[in-house]
C-alpha cells in the first residue's frame, strides 16, 4: 500500500487496495492495546481510490514568497477601489500578463526560424533529399 500520492498522476483508473484481516490479526492488535473499534473486523476490506483529473492551468497553489513593500501596498491600494479585484488577485494577472506576453514572444521567434527554414532552398532540398532516401 504504498503508493507515492501525486498531483501529477490524471489517470482515471481507481486504485484497489485490498486489506485482509485474519483472525490471528484481530486477537493479536486486541492483545497490544488497540481500541477493538479501531481495529478491522475478520475478513477482506476492499478499499477503492480514483484520482481525479484537473487542468494545471486552473489549480492553485499556496506558496510564500517576498514581495518588496511598495509593491504590495501599491496593489493593496489598488484593491481598495469600488469593484476591484482582491490584491492577490491583481498580482497574479499581472504575472500572468507577463508570462502570456513571453510565450508570444517565444512563438514568434520560433515562427521567424520556421519561415526562414521555409523560404531556404538549401535547407528545403535537404530535406527533400532525406524524404526520398527513407
Amino acid at each position: 500500500m504504498n503508493e507515492k500520492n501525486s498531483t501529477q498522476d490524471i489517470s482515471d483508473k481507481p486504485r484497489e487496495y485490498v486489506l485482509e484481516t485474519t483472525q490471528e490479526d484481530y486477537d493479536r492488535m486486541k492483545a497490544e492495546g488497540i481500541d477493538e473499534e479501531a481495529i478491522p473486523s475478520v475478513g477482506k476490506h476492499i478499499f477503492r481510490r480514483r484520482t481525479r483529473k484537473f487542468d494545471p492551468t486552473d489549480a492553485k497553489i499556496k506558496m510564500t514568497m517576498f514581495i518588496d513593500y511598495d509593491v504590495m501596498q501599491h496593489f493593496k491600494k489598488r484593491a481598495e477601489s469600488p469593484n476591484a479585484a482582491p490584491y492577490q488577485t491583481q498580482i497574479n494577472q499581472e504575472l500572468r500578463a507577463t508570462m502570456e506576453r513571453d510565450l508570444a514572444e517565444d512563438e514568434n521567434k520560433f515562427d521567424a526560424v520556421a519561415e526562414r527554414l521555409a523560404n531556404n532552398p538549401t535547407f528545403i532540398k535537404a530535406v527533400s533529399e532525406l524524404l526520398k532516401a527513407a
